[in-house]
């Protein structure tokens, strides 16, 4: 009898998330598992699932704690899905998420749950706005009688694997987000009239996109900064740019699945966000021979970088420093590009069918 997943995440758009959910939903065994994919509302990727998934796709009008309410109907679901089936697991994602599915579903019968935590529970110490802040000191609280409930706990870093256990005393198994489909032959170095700036992640508060493109203002060389994202910050972004005087310097652009589109004719990668889970971009830099400069923020950012060994990490988040940084690339390259070589040794267990591998492991393990 297959094995019954219910994979779950509120918001199935761009983002490490998703991205990883929807290659664990094309790539799984589909002879030991048979896959459901719920969500709320619209998506990006829901053109993208496999034909083979059964799209649960959760229809809502609510704007605030839509995801909250939603879990009545998602309860509802999994009571008639689950009723006659003895083999069910529930994987939610991300951590407001993951207390829900705790408080909605641990009492359903046959009903297994795992919790995959993918960004730095530090981010909870962090609020843009009243609303974010006091819905964090909730967060906090439940977390440790929440995730102490469920069959297993996943975090995509040993970094997060750290912190629940420090934290909240709460052991958990590392299972990195599959982001590599083949991994790609050093690329070759053409000349151009101007540097090439990356920058990849959603446009809001945590990606830190104003600092980095202030920080961008301040550079005299011949340069172009794409940043490729999207989301709710788009338009003040686009304003910022405009302020700055950095229309022919900056470009948002859309994230594209066409990684090399991204990747292939980069000279450098910037990453400025206040904290991570572990930086799927990080990991396609390294496999498209692209050197990193990035802050030191919370969570994976660190061990993803190997803490130096594959590229270069500034610990505080000033403009001067980062400033400096990219100019001494530009200048000399040679030394920073040095680091890619040692992390292309490591890239394999982050490749989609490693992952696959590793978490059907998991999954037959509980059952």
């Amino acid at each position: 009898m297959k094995i019954n997943l219910f994979f779950f995440v509120a918001n199935f758009n761009y983002g490490g998330a998703s991205i990883a959910i929807l290659n664990l939903l094309k790539n799984i065994n589909r002879k030991q598992f048979k896959i459901n994919m719920i969500f709320i509302g619209n998506s990006v990727y829901k053109k993208n699932i496999p034909s083979h998934v059964n799209v649960i796709n959760i229809k809502t009008n609510i704007f605030f704690f839509k995801t909250f309410f939603s879990f009545f109907k998602i309860r509802k679901i999994l009571l008639i899905s689950t009723k006659d089936k003895h083999r069910n697991l529930f994987i939610s994602n991300i951590n407001y998420s993951n207390i829900l599915s705790i408080l909605f579903l641990r009492d359903i019968k046959n009903l297994k749950i795992f919790l995959y935590e993918r960004t730095s529970l530090y981010e909870l110490n962090l609020f843009f706005n009243l609303v974010n802040f006091f819905k964090n000191i909730i967060i906090k609280k439940l977390i440790k009688n929440t995730y102490s409930k469920a069959d297993k706990v996943i975090t995509n870093s040993y970094t997060l694997k750290k912190e629940l256990k420090l934290l909240y005393k709460i052991k958990a198994s590392v299972i990195y987000s599959g982001t590599i489909d083949k991994l790609i032959n050093k690329k070759k170095i053409k000349k151009k009239k101007n540097i090439k700036l990356i920058s990849v992640g959603r446009f809001s508060d945590q990606k830190n996109h104003e600092f980095l493109i202030k920080m961008i203002s301040k550079l005299n060389n011949n340069y172009k900064l794409y940043i490729y994202g999207g989301g709710k910050l788009k338009n003040n972004l686009k304003k910022l740019i405009s302020y700055l005087k950095l229309k022919n310097k900056v470009f948002l652009l859309p994230f594209t699945k066409n990684k090399y589109k991204i990747y292939a004719d980069a000279d450098l990668m910037l990453h400025t966000a206040y904290f991570e889970g572990l930086p799927n971009c990080f990991l396609d830099a390294f496999n498209y021979s692209v050197p990193v400069i990035a802050y030191n923020g919370k969570g994976g950012i660190s061990e993803a970088l190997a803490y130096g060994k594959y590229g270069k990490l500034i610990n505080k988040l000033n403009e001067d420093k980062f400033v400096k940084s990219v100019d001494k690339f530009i200048k000399d390259p040679k030394s920073l590009k040095k680091k890619i070589i040692p992390s292309k040794k490591v890239l394999k267990k982050f490749t989609v069918n490693n992952v696959k591998n590793n978490f059907e492991k998991l999954v037959l393990s509980q059952f």
